[in-house]
């Protein structure tokens, strides 16, 4: 319900209690309020502690990406802008990925054979992939990934 809707049903109750009517009057003269369902609305995808770098690419360049030497790059689904944002981590840190959903890609391009392994809320590992330089990755469903580790 909205803030001032509440209020004006406030106001009409107290006043028709000041006017020696009843709350039940004011109720019944108050708007009807009807549950509608909610629609389920992604914000723009984000990662904490921040990345190297964020950028934001093309429904269909991620293949393109140049994730450079030493990284591991996130690309997730920017619903409001249509596009990928991708996400450059080159720190070796536990990320927390928040407006995640469905389908995803990486490419790993650490050294040395790192890996990135991603983990769910409650810490259950989820994927892991290796290095495979410019070649990206699918990830199937980033819904229940929680955190992500490169390394």
């Amino acid at each position: 319900m909205h803030k001032g809707r509440t209020i004006g049903i406030t106001l009409a109750a107290l006043g028709m209690a000041l006017a020696g009517g009843s709350l039940q009057a004011a109720a019944k003269e108050a708007p009807a309020v009807v549950a509608q369902p909610a629609a389920v609305l992604a914000g723009t995808p984000g990662m904490s502690p921040a990345p190297e770098r964020t950028t934001f690419v093309a429904r269909n360049a991620f293949g393109d990406y140049n994730c450079r030497s030493g990284r591991a790059c996130l690309a997730v689904w920017n619903e409001p802008g249509g596009n990928w944002r991708v996400f450059d981590m080159y720190a070796c840190t536990t990320y927390r990925l928040s407006e995640a959903y469905g389908q995803g890609g990486l490419k790993n391009n650490q050294t040395g054979g790192a890996l990135v392994s991603m983990y769910g809320a409650s810490g259950n590992h989820l994927y892991s992939f290796g290095t495979a330089g410019q070649v990206p990755h699918e990830v199937r469903d980033l819904s229940p990934v929680f955190t992500v580790r490169p390394c």
